[in-house]
């Protein structure tokens, strides 16, 4: 059965954006791989390298029912180490490294990321037959499992466009313009995620391309701030 033409266009889209995350993760990293503000933006980029990979493969498989809801599963953590890589980032520069790892903040990073994470396992998402019979992948996840976890991630995305916005007002000249180009790249990033979650819940499909785009162009802009 072919593919809808809309939906295949989805698809690629997604693979550009796996592959752009994937060179732009690596290559910030190198340029600083000791630094843990590098670092955790590299686990940004890579979440977002990540989820949608596993999102593009669950969506491609049409011959085996079983392992689509695990792969759709492991996406959705790496989609909510997102919001919790951005606010790292946030920590170390607003506080020190030491303070920004120690149990305090690190821990209780972790510990929001296990929240968002664990309903999975308990109310686990439903593959639709109804669709999968007809070649297409459609899953339905609890309703109060998905308004509470995306509920948190906009929560935490709001706070880190926050920080950043005070961040940015703050400091001065060189640092000034890297912190800018930052700030302007996470929040096309965050726009992307948002409208690819109103896209994913309203299966609005043109929703999710634009998201992807805006995703992609966040990633380079962010990318930039760390070349200047």
């Amino acid at each position: 059965m072919a593919m809808d033409p809309i939906n295949l266009f989805k698809i690629i889209a997604a693979i550009i954006t796996v592959i752009i995350a994937f060179i732009v993760g690596f290559y910030e990293l190198r340029l600083n791989p000791h630094n843990w503000l590098n670092r955790w933006f590299f686990l940004f980029f890579i979440s977002i390298a990540l989820g949608f990979l596993a999102y593009t493969v669950y969506h491609l498989i049409t011959f085996n029912s079983r392992v689509i809801i695990p792969i759709m599963i492991t996406a959705q953590i790496f989609f909510n180490f997102i919001p919790i890589s951005l606010v790292m980032t946030v920590l170390i520069l607003e506080k020190y490294q030491k303070v920004a790892l120690s149990l305090k903040y690190l821990g209780t990073m972790i510990a929001l990321f296990i929240i968002m994470s664990f309903g999975y396992f308990i109310w686990v998402p439903k593959l639709i037959m109804e669709d999968y019979n007809k070649g297409i992948v459609n899953t339905e996840t609890e309703r109060g499992l998905q308004i509470f976890v995306n509920l948190l991630r906009i929560v935490l995305f709001a706070y880190v466009v926050y920080k950043y916005a005070k961040i940015t007002k703050k400091i001065e000249k060189e640092t000034k313009r890297r912190v800018q180009w930052l700030f302007g790249g996470i929040i096309l990033a965050i726009v992307g995620l948002l409208f690819n979650l109103i896209g994913g819940i309203q299966e609005e499909i043109l929703f999710e391309i634009f998201a992807l785009i805006a995703i992609d162009i966040g990633m380079v802009l962010i990318f930039k701030g760390f070349l200047i």
